[in-house]
């Protein structure tokens, strides 16, 4: 599992040096999906869905905080042993994620008219970034193992 984390650290970190600084939001979540998803299918030989499934039977769940110069992201990678529904979730912050192994199923909810939404699946090596306040209900399979990037709110403090 810590060869796991410690190679996604190092993608992170990596590809976190080729995006420019001004690039925030949804659009440096975008940019780091496209480079964190290129470097996951090349380091593919180094953990198979066998290799990942007996790391996480140690551990569940692993969550590592990163904090770089300007951007501060939270990532999260999850085995999900059994299948998991959740109905109307909103999101807090803008989100990166990405499946390394298995299915997920989204559906995007419209703010204004409830009945009307959009379903996608995304599979191996694929990913999805949504912003704050995105209505959601999700589906993911048994087996699946899910990497979620949230790029945090900063809260800054103005003293007069």
């Amino acid at each position: 599992m810590n060869d796991l984390i410690k190679e996604i650290n190092d993608i992170i970190e990596k590809n976190n040096s080729k995006i420019n600084e001004n690039i925030v939001g949804i659009n440096y979540l975008e940019k780091l999906k496209y480079l964190v998803i290129d470097n996951l299918k090349d380091g593919q030989d180094k953990f198979t869905p066998d290799d990942l499934v007996a790391a996480f039977k140690k551990k569940n769940n692993q969550s590592i905080k990163f904090i770089f110069k300007n951007r501060s992201l939270s990532l999260s990678i999850n085995l999900y042993k059994n299948p998991l529904s959740k109905i109307k979730l909103c999101y807090d912050n803008d989100t990166l994620s990405v499946v390394i192994n298995g299915v997920k199923e989204i559906s995007l909810f419209d703010l204004y008219d409830k009945k009307r939404k959009v379903s996608l699946s995304i599979f191996k090596n694929m990913g999805l970034v949504l912003s704050e306040n995105t209505i959601t209900s999700e589906k993911i399979a048994a087996g699946s193992v899910i990497m979620d990037i949230i790029s945090e709110k900063k809260v800054v403090n103005i003293e007069k």
